[in-house]
């Protein structure tokens, strides 16, 4: 199934940007090299002059550190990514929450979307028509006929969802902070969704990444733009700590499990 595919590649970008801004310790420092910062998107205005805060004070590779420790604390989070993933468009969104639950949904440009909601040991999915034809041969066209839009459910660590399943615990997404070795270069301080923020900048070949860290509050990661490489695109954090209402779905429901 192609969504298990792609959502395992979801994981890999993201995973592959976040650790792009580690560092070893608080302290600790790399040189970075000189270069320009990556534009913010439409959303992200440069702020208004104003004293600058305790984290605009530190240098980039401190920032980053920081903020991989702020990220890595949180019990829930929404993760948001816009990009190309395994060679095709991709839009995703999910909140999930450190106990496993969690509610999201993702879509394939022409190839269909998805509908998520895992809460206990059960997985909620709702394929859109266009998804089970993306899938191809006999079995596509038959699901598309017999299940089509409505939801279906499964014990969540069925082999054909637990990629589905491990990524709706925050602690599972939340793995690729991991503090490393980082040339991050501090650019300029701007504000992400009207949250005052600093971009890091660094680089890795042909791939750009500008991560925006909130200066106000804990210095979470509010959003990312990667350009350049295979699979560029644009990831954004929210709802940090939130519960995540992941309730199971109402009415005619398939269940996969049933012999």
């Amino acid at each position: 199934m192609r969504s298990t595919t792609t959502l395992a590649a979801l994981c890999a970008v993201t995973a592959l940007a976040l650790t792009a801004c580690g560092t070893d310790d608080d302290k600790g420092d790399t040189a970075g090299k000189s270069g320009q910062s990556v534009s913010a998107s439409s959303k992200a205005t440069p702020s208004a002059e104003a004293p600058g805060s305790e984290v605009e004070k530190l240098t980039g590779p401190q920032i980053a550190n920081k903020a991989m420790k702020a990220m890595k604390s949180l019990t829930s989070l929404t993760t948001a990514l816009d990009g190309t993933v395994d060679g095709g468009p991709m839009k995703y969104r999910m909140s999930s929450a450190n106990n496993g639950e969690c509610v999201g949904n993702m879509s394939f440009g022409t190839e269909g979307k998805v509908e998520l909601i895992k809460t206990g040991d059960l997985i909620y999915m709702k394929f859109d028509r266009a998804f089970w034809k993306s899938q191809g041969g006999k079995d596509g066209a038959e699901a598309a006929d017999t299940i089509g839009d409505r939801w279906t459910k499964s014990k969540a660590s069925g082999s054909d969802f637990k990629d589905f399943a491990s990524a709706c615990d925050s602690d599972t997404m939340l793995s690729g902070f991991e503090a490393g070795p980082n040339l991050a270069r501090k650019g300029e301080t701007t504000t992400v969704d009207g949250k005052p923020a600093i971009t890091l900048i660094e680089t890795d070949g042909d791939e750009t990444y500008t991560t925006y860290v909130a200066t106000e509050g804990k210095p979470y990661i509010l959003k990312m733009i990667i350009k350049g490489g295979k699979e560029p695109g644009t990831v954004t954090f929210g709802d940090f700590d939130k519960p995540v209402d992941a309730k199971a779905p109402t009415g005619d429901i398939v269940d996969l499990d049933a012999p």
